[in-house]
Order: C-alpha cells, then structure tokens, then sequence
C-alpha cells in the first residue's frame, strides 16, 4: 500500500515537472515517505483511543507536546517500527496517567521548572538528517521553546482542571526527555549534528 501511494504520487510530481532531477526527485520521495509514514501512525494512535474512548485526552496530549516539539525539536526513532511502537504507547497509555495522577503543586512547580531549565539549555536539538544549520534559527527556536514552556508552566498551575494540568506537564516532560543530550546519548545518536558543518 504504501509503495502503491509514494509511487503514484512520485509519477504525478515527474508528469508536472519534468525538469526535475534524480536527486531532487529523491528527496520529495523522502518527504512523501515520511508524510505517509506519520498520517498512518497518527490516524493508528487515533482509531486504537477511540476504541478505548479516551480520543479527546490523546487529542490534547498530542497537541500540546506538539506545540513544544515544533519549536524545540528532539530525538527520531531510528526505525520507523521503533517509532510506532513509542509513539503508540506514549500517546494511548500516558493520557490515562494524566487522569488518574495528583501531584501536589510544589512538585507541579519543581518538575515544571526542571522542564523549563532543560529547554534553555538545550532546545532546539536536532538530527543527524535535519541538522539545524542557521544560528539565528537555533537561537529564535531557544527562545520559543523556552517561553511556550514557561506559560505552560503558569497555566498548569492556575487552572483547577487536574487532567489538563497534568497534560500540560506531561507534554514538557516528554519534550525535556527527548531533547537531553542524555536521551541522545542512551539511544546512541548524535546530538548537536549542527556543529558538524562549522
């Protein structure tokens, strides 16, 4: 199926533009792959919450990592089995946590504010594939990541919905997880990719 649709749509991208090249062609192959690849997971991750009736909490976790992940970036599985199995655990069994865990609001306050300290110091963290280049970009994406943290951080602890709070708090935690060099370090990939272009 899926070679079936990248292919298909590999013929149409040549048939309007027969001015491209190999190489180019290669690389819209590789944007369609991983287009496919993620509409499939997500539409998997989505149909498994909705058979188990917890769609709107999966929404919302995915939404607010989401938001982080955009600016701050962060790990890849390096097989896309790996990838579907993670992604499929993270997103059907942590909204469940999120609606049955109470922490107090000092803890809310000491994990939120660990998150916030790690976004600082190292988002964006890119990839070996998608190393991030420009400095300019590097810094803004910094800067965005950190203030998205920061007002998650102030909403988690002023709204009184405890699911929501614990979203909000999970979503940083996931994201402060696969941005630490650490998490790079234990998954045997190499972090900060960009300092080997200078």
């Amino acid at each position: 199926m899926k070679q079936y649709i990248i292919g298909n749509s590999l013929k149409l991208v040549k048939n309007f533009n027969p001015e491209f090249s190999e190489e180019k062609l290669l690389e819209i192959k590789y944007g369609l792959e991983a287009i496919y690849l993620t509409l499939t997971k997500i539409i998997t991750i989505l149909l498994c919450a909705l058979l188990i009736g917890s769609i709107k909490e999966t929404l919302l976790l995915m939404f607010f990592f989401n938001l982080l992940r955009l600016t701050g970036f962060g790990l890849h599985a390096t097989k896309s089995w790996i990838c579907w199995i993670i992604s499929t655990l993270i997103f059907i069994l942590l909204p469940y946590l999120c609606m049955s865990m109470t922490l107090t609001t000092p803890i809310k306050i000491v994990l939120s504010s660990l998150c916030v300290i790690i976004f600082l110091l190292f988002a964006p963290a890119d990839t070996k594939k998608r190393p991030i280049l420009n400095r300019k970009k590097r810094v803004f994406y910094r800067i965005a990541t950190t203030i998205t943290g920061i007002i998650f951080m102030i909403v988690l602890l002023m709204i009184q919905n405890n699911f929501l709070s614990n979203v909000l708090l999970t979503s940083m935690i996931l994201e402060a997880v696969m941005i630490c060099p650490l998490s790079y370090k234990l998954s045997g990939q190499p972090y900060n990719n960009y300092k080997n272009y200078q």
